[in-house]
């Protein structure tokens, strides 16, 4: 049985180019794992049908010279643009009393928090991206420290703790330009998660707002930016 010198050279190079990209894909997978416990990772979460479904909190609407009250839910489901967001009127998203009480008596989506959960026992920080108003940013971090609980390994519920951290809690509604660059809360959600991608080593971040959602992974395809993971909610 002969083979021509060309045809057996061919070949043996395509043998070397299946072997050189396993090792490449392994390689990857185990840097991917490695860095499942690192310290310096977080799991970043949307607060209204993210983590809690809020109650008797409103964005108001003007139609026609009236107002129409939504609930974030149904918020999320408006087209808002940087022209349109001026007939919306988030009033309630800065009033410290009602963010507290909304976050005090929101009920839990345990599809979420359990993906929190997960996260936390590789040893993953906590931080929160929030289209509610950046005056009330520190009643948003104290309020959830209070209500935030997560189940521990042994399936105990803990309170959440140092694990929330103060540094990558943003509410960046009616935020000024300076502190949260961008003319709608889907732009300055993106380039609040680019700075946090340039601070962690592996980044989640969890949306109930598709704009949201588009926009990020659009700005991270564009910039190239690979240590950042983006979905929608898990749902109830």
């Amino acid at each position: 049985f002969y083979l021509p010198k060309r045809k057996i050279f061919f070949m043996i190079s395509i043998s070397v180019k299946i072997i050189s990209v396993k090792i490449t894909k392994e390689k990857h997978m185990t840097n991917f794992l490695s860095l499942l416990n690192e310290e310096n990772s977080a799991i970043i979460l949307d607060i209204d049908k993210t983590i809690l479904e809020p109650k008797n909190i409103f964005i108001y609407k003007k139609i026609n010279g009236k107002e129409v009250a939504l609930t974030p839910e149904q918020f999320a489901k408006e087209d808002v643009t940087a022209e349109t967001k001026k007939y919306y009127d988030f009033r309630d998203f800065r009033d410290p009393e009602k963010v507290a009480a909304s976050i005090k008596t929101g009920l839990p989506i345990v599809s979420n928090l359990k993906i929190m959960d997960d996260y936390i026992s590789k040893g993953w920080k906590v931080g929160i991206l929030t289209a509610r108003g950046e005056v009330v940013e520190d009643v948003i971090f104290r309020s959830l420290k209070k209500w935030l609980k997560y189940k521990d390994k042994k399936g105990k519920f803990q309170d959440i703790g140092d694990r929330l951290v103060r540094d990558i809690v943003a509410a960046v509604g009616d935020a000024s330009e300076k502190k949260y660059p961008g003319t709608t809360a889907f732009e300055k959600k993106a380039n609040v998660i680019r700075k946090m991608s340039k601070q962690h080593d592996r980044l989640i971040f969890i949306d109930d707002d598709l704009k949201n959602i588009k926009a990020i992974k659009k700005m991270l395809r564009k910039e190239n930016i690979k240590n950042v993971f983006v979905r929608l909610t898990a749902g109830e």
